[in-house]
């Protein structure tokens, strides 16, 4: 069972404001989100070479067999293999033997029950709001274990989870900050917004 923050007055105020962030933004996340978009922007940074991104795509196909993450590592592997990255940057050699692996199997398919898939639009803009609050309230994005107590510093990913409990939508932060903030969607989030920032559309 997940545990509520316990707040300070000034941490109570940034939760607060923090839960009209999430009241605004989720009911749109299938709007702003499609599959396209989220396997574009996964091949782009495939294609860059981007270590980070490359290990948790990698680890997202293998470990929750995410088939967004295997169809785009399966996608730059051909274009590796057909001569159209010429360039290679740190992330190629992930990707390279990612997908030499996959081609003695068949391609990832879409599961039944609560797959991690399901959560891809949560999870992103998740990662969206933390980095809000971080901007927003001067906080690092996380924090370790012993400092998750009562009337301690927040970070922003204790203020999101706060504030998306108090939207009714129940989560560790422990869980949202090692499986979201630094997982495949904490990558892509951050690599949007770096985008954003330099005006990549």
């Amino acid at each position: 069972m997940p545990s509520e923050l316990t707040v300070l007055p000034a941490t109570e105020t940034m939760v607060a404001k923090a839960a009209t962030w999430v009241e605004t933004v989720l009911p749109t996340l299938d709007k702003k989100y499609s599959p396209g978009w989220l396997q574009s922007r996964l091949e782009q940074g495939l294609r860059d070479g981007v270590l980070t991104l490359s290990i948790k795509a990698v680890e997202a196909a293998e470990k929750r067999e995410d088939e967004i993450a295997d169809a785009a590592l399966r996608t730059v592997f051909q274009e590796m293999l057909g001569g159209a990255i010429t360039e290679r940057g740190p992330g190629h050699l992930q990707v390279w033997a990612y997908g030499q692996r996959a081609i003695k199997r068949p391609p990832l398919t879409r599961g039944r029950g609560g797959e991690w898939y399901d959560n891809w639009y949560r999870d992103l803009e998740i990662c969206l709001l933390i980095s809000l609050a971080c901007t927003q309230f001067g906080l690092h994005p996380t924090r370790n274990r012993a400092a998750r107590h009562a009337n301690s510093v927040p970070s922003g990913t204790s203020i999101i989870v706060a504030a998306l409990g108090r939207n009714r939508i129940h989560l560790d932060e422990s869980s949202v900050q090692e499986n979201i903030w630094f997982g495949l969607p904490g990558e892509l989030a951050r690599r949007a917004l770096a985008e954003r920032a330099l005006g990549v559309q």
